[in-house]
């Protein structure tokens, strides 16, 4: 067999490494694919047994941990036993021949520098090494003669997935557990690994700092550099499960290295190393250095050409270490006001949708969408329509309606596109106050605004309300009632609030009809996507609106005047992947609300808009009140020079203030609107937001209003 002549159909130049493309966006990429083909779950360590002995002045802490992707992972903890913490911690990544044993110094190492785990130790780190279980020989009689790590490499490819991203989910799981240790300083974590080791730390920390808001931590990598072609293909010096699947399509080592920047970084490797191209590592070592000088981290760096074989320089790792864990004052990542995130197992279920909807041929009101729409249906408890936005579903609703020639009310402090698609089909609009505690219309306001326009013969078609911030407001039972008696068709914009209830009924199901919005900013997306939900005589009349008001898709059969408004088969993908996940989301996104209601009252003059009883809010947005003549843009200022980015107001300009509206609203007051959208700001909240973010955000805050 001729291996040469496979070897030559790897691709020599991944996408990332292309030297046109701006680095940092190129190193976010990598993070990305590394995220997506490792398939690790972000975790944290639960301990099932812990045994504690002291010997040789370490306190040796035994356990057996368990986590979403594994059960009995045995660790040990070394700390200095006459020491009290917290301690810098190290999470220490073997290679693939070390035992547990021999690194953290249970038996005698096998080689000199196997016991790094003990020697870091002794430098005053805390160390963790997990356990691999890779043993050969273990018994199994099932094995015979091959190697354990080949058999589990081959049983994770069948399902997509691979040895190596498997052990960098334990190792992500284990630098989770690491920083809520009370024994280590959680913002001084690092990772070392050997061999295989170094893959592992390499791609725990490139998955640590693919989660929202994440950082990469440092990393010593030892023995574990060159070119994937070179390294596993023509030199034949190293297995398959040193690498993720398809990796070379997207980048090659050096270019995972150099998505670590700006985290301070060692690589190693040995002038006398059998199993690295002397020539292709330094090339590589070169490569790096250059990437983290194109991201402004010149330094933070270093490749160490070390006298040795395939081991481990122990006293530069030590150097290196101290260096990169010294005590630094910093305040974290960068807060994002918001952060659109799918794990690695949704853009893995994205793709094979997608896929299904290329090889089917048929790109839009295909099966993703059916899909979809049955999702939507299940959560509403009415049939539901995907649509190619937000607007176009509202738009679409208000046509169902039959406003043309007739007034539709909006209340006057929502987005512009809520008035903008009664005026595109065919409407007159008017405005209408909220009112302050559920953020809706104010009922004293429509009735007002109802009796008007029935005084001056004027027809009111439509009464729009809108659940800011996902909040459904209590006076929104008067708002149907009021409706009801006149004759007046009712459409929900629920654009903020899937997955929000009132009195444990979804918002989307009070009016005739609802729009939805899932649009990237929203608590559920499809990228660009809506849908309508109505009953089904609405909802036939829907679908063949968003499809030029076809009688059917398979006719060219015209029965109205619709539009271009069919959701995509790839938009769909996404929405199907993101909807499944709503109850997950939302009571995450309860969680973070939770914890900035137990603690804003830390931040003097800052106030909380509190959901009213009865609602359970999807916190779309979490809204906060400033002091009275606080400048909301000096504190916005104030906070992103700090690295805190508020999410965007739910709004700051009213529609009668707003240009296309001024000049026919000059002279109209709305006192309930203008007071909100003039105080009110709201604070970052995201999936995956840590509190170490959230604890961020008040510091800020209190910095910016002292």
């Amino acid at each position: 067999m001729r291996i040469d002549r496979f070897v030559r159909r790897l691709p020599p130049e991944p996408e990332a490494a292309s030297a046109d493309r701006d680095r940092a966006d190129a190193n976010r990429r990598v993070r990305a694919v590394v995220a997506r083909l490792a398939q690790a779950r972000p975790d944290v360590l639960r301990v099932r047994d812990l045994r504690r002995e002291t010997a040789g002045g370490l306190r040796r802490d035994h356990y057996v941990f368990d986590h979403g992707g594994r059960e009995g992972v045995r660790g040990v903890l070394l700390a200095p036993a006459a020491e009290r913490g917290p301690w810098p911690a190290v999470l220490v990544c073997p290679g693939r021949n070390a035992t547990l044993e021999g690194v953290t110094g249970l038996t005698p190492p096998d080689h000199p520098d196997r016991d790094v785990a003990v020697r870091l130790a002794g430098a005053g780190f805390l160390t963790l090494t997990l356990d691999y279980g890779l043993e050969e020989g273990s018994g199994d009689p099932r094995l015979g003669a091959r190697d354990p790590a080949d058999v589990l490499d081959g049983a994770f490819r069948l399902a997509g997935g691979s040895l190596l991203g498997a052990l960098a989910e334990d190792a992500l799981a284990a630098l989770g557990w690491l920083a809520a240790c009370p024994d280590v300083a959680p913002d001084r974590i690092g990772v070392f690994g050997h061999s295989l080791g170094a893959a592992v730390a390499l791609h725990a920390a490139l998955l640590r700092a693919s989660l929202p808001g994440g950082e990469a931590p440092p990393v010593c990598a030892a023995s574990h550099l060159g070119d994937y072609a070179t390294m596993i293909g023509s030199s034949l010096a190293w297995n398959q499960y040193a690498a993720l699947p398809s990796i070379l399509r997207h980048a090659d080592l050096c270019d995972l290295y150099s998505a670590l920047a700006p985290a301070p970084l060692q690589v190693q490797y040995g002038l006398a190393d059998p199993r690295v191209d002397r020539h292709e590592a330094d090339r590589a070592a070169e490569r790096i250095r250059k990437a983290y000088a194109e991201t402004g981290a010149a330094g933070a760096a270093e490749t160490r050409a070390l006298p040795m074989g395939h081991g481990t320089g122990v006293a530069e790792a030590v150097d290196f270490f101290r260096r990169a864990l010294a005590v630094r004052e910093t305040a974290g990542p960068d807060v994002p006001a918001a952060v659109v995130g799918f794990d690695p197992g949704d853009r893995l279920r994205i793709t094979d949708l997608v896929d299904d909807a290329l090889a089917s041929g048929r790109l839009t009101l295909g099966a993703q969408g059916a899909r979809l729409e049955d999702l939507a249906g299940r959560w509403l408890g009415r049939g539901a329509a995907a649509v190619s936005s937000g607007s176009s579903a509202l738009e679409i609703a208000l046509r169902i309606v039959g406003v043309e020639g007739r007034t539709v009310l909006v209340p006057v402090n929502t987005f512009f596109a809520t008035a903008a698609c009664a005026l595109r089909a065919g409407a007159w609009v008017d405005f209408v106050d909220t009112e302050p505690d559920g953020l809706g219309i104010d009922p004293g306001a429509l009735r007002a605004a109802l009796d008007a326009h029935e005084a001056a013969g004027r027809t009111v078609a439509a009464v729009v309300p809108v659940h800011i911030a996902g909040i459904v407001s209590p006076a929104l039972e008067e708002v149907l009632a009021e409706c009801g008696r006149r004759g007046v068709a009712v459409v929900e914009d629920a654009a903020h609030a899937l997955g929000s209830t009132w009195r444990d009924r979804p918002a989307g199901t009070f009016g005739r009809l609802a729009a939805f919005s899932l649009y990237p900013t929203k608590v559920i997306t499809s990228g660009e996507g809506g849908l309508v939900a109505a009953g089904p005589d609405d909802l036939d009349r829907v679908r063949s609106l968003r499809d030029h008001g076809k009688r059917s898709f398979h006719e060219n059969v015209h029965v109205a005047a619709g539009g271009n408004w069919r959701m995509s088969e790839l938009h769909a993908a996404v929405g199907v992947t993101h909807l499944a996940r709503l109850a997950e989301v939302t009571a995450e996104r309860r969680r973070l609300a939770e914890w900035y209601d137990d603690h804003l009252g830390a931040v003097p003059g800052l106030g909380r808009h509190t959901v009213p009883g009865g609602c359970v809010s999807n916190h779309y947005k979490y809204v906060a009140y400033l002091p009275e003549g606080a400048d909301r843009a000096a504190v916005r200022a104030r906070l992103r020079a700090a690295g805190v980015s508020l999410a965007g107001e739910v709004y700051d300009t009213p529609l009668h203030r707003q240009p296309y509206f001024a000049e026919s609203f000059a002279g109209r007051r709305f006192p309930g609107a203008e007071s909100f959208t003039e105080r009110h700001v709201c604070l970052p909240l995201f999936p995956g937001m840590t509190r170490r973010q959230q604890e961020r955000v008040l510091t800020a805050l209190r910095e910016a209003l002292s």
